[in-house]
């Protein structure tokens, strides 16, 4: 059960991680990041689109990582998971660093948040 537990964390971490809703602060960061005043509409575009696969990530990893059986099977799954999160963001152009710096962003602009928002709910519906 404790294994069970461990597993489901560690996909959080390793997903949630850097999907973490642009209503809730960056938890994990190290040092502040640097605040982009504006975020370009296209960047914003593609945040929205890497955010909503970041969730079919999870959703397709997250059962698998519960059902793993031994440490080698959880860091194959995990190895999996973190290199889809990679190709999703490096299919938008977007780096981990700058996904997370747009979340500190979304965090401090109202405005900004419920137009990346509106445009995750447009991609969600889209696929």
């Amino acid at each position: 059960m404790q294994k069970l537990f461990c597993r489901t964390i560690v996909l959080i971490i390793l997903i949630g991680g850097l999907s973490v809703s642009p209503f809730v602060k960056t938890i994990f960061a190290q040092e502040p990041p640097k605040q982009q005043s504006k975020i370009d509409p296209t960047q914003l575009k593609s945040f929205a689109r890497v955010y909503v696969e970041f969730e079919k990530i999870r959703d397709t990893y997250e059962p698998r990582l519960n059902k793993a059986q031994g440490d080698q099977e959880t860091e194959a799954i995990q190895k999996e998971a973190g290199a889809k999160i990679d190709e999703a963001l490096a299919k938008e152009g977007l780096s981990r660093e700058t996904y997370s710096q747009i979340i500190n962003t979304l965090n401090t602009d109202s405005e900004l948040r419920a137009k990346a928002m509106q445009l995750i709910d447009e991609e969600r519906k889209r696929s």
